[in-house]
């Protein structure tokens, strides 16, 4: 695959894409993207100095509304990788894309339904804190050390994805894009622990809803209709199960897709940072609808630039650019620009979460846990902070190098990797929350057993069956993907349950088991949580509120400098909703810390009189 460099991207943005890509942001963008992350910038100051306690940095201390938590959840997994890589699809092959991307719904589904009460019981700060109490210390040490690399290859892949959008946004070579992208990114994450990430979170919502609900039915007014997709298409363009991708490579997609969501740390993360178990559950439920309606709003305008824009297939284009071309072609002055800025910053806020919750790993199951057990709450944040730095440049690298890596395209580069490691990973990290049975030994075995099991299917493809003539690339790059998915999982579990069936459990280990259950079966006390004991009262909607205004703020400053046009009527009418919205969250935050104020009075006059009333028994 060829990408295109800064000269390949000098087309005027109305060019239709005459066998080049269009570029060349107006005015009107480049105000948008510097100011929108100036605005992004100072929610990290906004929170720097709140971060006092570790659980203030890694859990927000347990007090993220269930509504930011849910939004957040459903953006952690939504960054330029899904535009880039689900563009990709939807342009090669059709509404299968829809099908796949599906599969995050079902995973979020099947975690709210069985995993968020116990996530959020098991009151941790890590997401592999709890496996030294359930299973010992080795078995956390190995899923915290062995969980990091596979995470960061992950970012490593997002990273890549962003690059690809911003140079061709941007006109800027992918690898610059790339390394820039990753710096910035690296720089905000530290600032404000995962209540910048959440708030941040927030606001890439705002605006990529508002990029992909404008840019739909400007797409399809091209179109003309749902049929006319497929026009100059493969056949099964328009079904929801179509080659290459065959209905067990679907299968084994979606058992991928429920394991890896499962057991993401930051996914988790948005559980266990909630105030309760009704609240972690409502947080999963509306990242599962979001999740429904997302995929087909961002996907169809993609396949209907199979129809539009066939020279995405002539090198040096390539479908990897697709949602950017869209982008560029159909969308305002001032608003392509916020879509690259919302673009760029919603994986930067994948990444400060992911970046966050690896800190805190790596800050409370190996820094505390092996080398200071006595560490102050300051210097935890601190190690927290240097570990966000050292995980941030690792991931640049990795998506520097993934620019050759991601010639097989970054869809079969996410799937192979996750591949190998997902199901030794994380099947013995969730059993240990699901199953009294298992024991440290089982876990043990299956870990070791699924990644042999992983390594050796990778190895025979890419040593030996890639090397036979006449082997079909489709066949091995899908369905013996597929199967080597599948056979790793049973092996991983059938490892697993034979160790358990097999093995004897001693008194010592099946008490310790018993009270790590009866946490998970303890409903939380939320009068015992980190913000009430603190004492602490904090409202969002203050700084929603103000950045909100400011995007809308922007947009009407775009439409300022840009011709009269459809262009600048929908910057204005964006422009003025928004600030509209941004003034809700700032009257609402009035009436909440109003409200809280009230309480406080009566709180105090209520121990006033409790004070009147013993002093006068006393007196008597």
């Amino acid at each position: 695959m060829s990408f295109c460099s800064a000269n390949v991207l000098a087309a005027p943005r109305d060019e239709l894409l005459k066998g080049s890509m269009p570029t060349g942001l107006h005015t009107a963008d480049h105000i948008v993207i510097v100011g929108y992350f100036v605005l992004l910038t100072l929610i990290g100051f906004y929170f720097w100095k709140r971060m006092r306690h570790v659980r203030d940095f890694f859990t927000g201390g347990n007090a993220i509304p269930w509504w930011l938590a849910g939004v957040s959840f459903y953006l952690t997994g939504f960054s330029a990788f899904s535009f880039v890589a689900y563009s990709e699809m939807a342009y090669r092959y059709g509404f299968v894309a829809v099908t796949l991307a599906w599969s995050a719904a079902v995973a979020m589904a099947v975690g709210t339904l069985f995993m968020a009460s116990r996530w959020r019981r098991a009151r941790i700060i890590s997401p592999v804190e709890f496996l030294e109490a359930r299973y010992n210390k080795q078995i956390r040490q190995v899923l915290a050390w062995a969980g990091i690399p596979l995470r960061v290859v992950d970012d490593g892949l997002k990273i890549y994805a962003t690059g690809v959008f911003v140079s061709v946004g941007m006109g800027y070579d992918l690898k610059i894009s790339i390394i820039v992208s990753g710096a910035v990114m690296l720089l905000y994450t530290f600032m404000g622990g995962l209540w910048a990430v959440v708030v941040t979170d927030y606001i890439q919502f705002i605006i990529l809803t508002l990029g992909v609900v404008v840019l739909f039915p400007l797409v399809f007014a091209q179109v003309g209709s749902f049929q006319a997709l497929a026009q100059g298409a493969q056949a099964g363009f328009l079904s929801p199960i179509g080659a290459p991708f065959s209905p067990l490579y679907v299968i084994a997609f979606y058992l991928l897709i429920i394991l890896s969501y499962n057991g993401n740390w930051a996914f988790a993360q948005k559980f266990y940072s909630v105030r309760d178990e009704r609240a972690a559950r409502n947080a999963g439920m509306l990242a599962v609808g979001l999740k429904i309606l997302g995929p087909p709003l961002f996907i169809l305008p993609a396949m209907a630039a199979r129809s539009l824009m066939p020279e995405l297939m002539q090198p040096p284009n390539s479908p990897q650019y697709t949602y950017a071309a869209l982008s560029l072609r159909f969308l305002p002055a001032g608003l392509m620009g916020l879509m690259i800025a919302a673009m760029f910053s919603a994986t930067m806020s994948t990444l400060s979460g992911d970046y966050n919750v690896i800190a805190s790993v790596i800050t409370e199951d190996i820094y505390r846990r092996l080398f200071d057990k006595e560490a102050s709450q300051k210097r935890l944040v601190i190690v927290g902070r240097i570990a966000t730095l050292v995980i941030g440049a690792i991931t640049i690298t990795i998506g520097v190098t993934l620019i050759a890596s991601a010639r097989k395209g970054l869809f079969e580069v996410m799937v192979t990797v996750f591949g190998i490691f997902i199901g030794p990973m994380l099947i013995p990290m969730l059993l240990g929350l699901l199953s009294r049975r298992v024991t440290w030994r089982a876990a043990a075995v299956g870990i070791a057993a699924g990644l042999i099991s992983g390594l050796s299917f990778y190895f025979y493809k890419t040593f030996v069956l890639a090397k036979q003539p006449g082997i079909d690339p489709n066949w091995l790059r899908y369905d013996y993907e597929a199967i080597s998915i599948l056979t790793n999982f049973a092996i991983t579990l059938l490892a697993t349950f034979l160790v358990t069936a097999l093995g004897k459990v001693s008194a010592k280990e099946r008490a310790k088991i018993d009270e790590f259950f009866a946490r998970l079966t303890t409903p939380i006390d939320v009068s015992k949580t980190h913000a009430l004991v603190t004492g602490e009262v904090f409202s969002p909607f203050y700084i929603i509120g103000w950045v909100t205004g400011g995007t809308g703020l922007l947009l009407l400053i775009a439409s300022a400098v840009q011709p009269t046009g459809i262009g600048q009527y929908i910057n204005l009418a964006a422009g003025i909703f928004i600030c509209l919205l941004g003034y809700g969250f700032y009257h609402l935050h009035r009436r909440v810390m109003h409200k809280e104020a009230g309480l406080a009075r009566e709180a105090a006059r209520l121990a006033t009189l409790a004070s009147h009333e013993a002093e006068a028994r006393v007196l008597e």
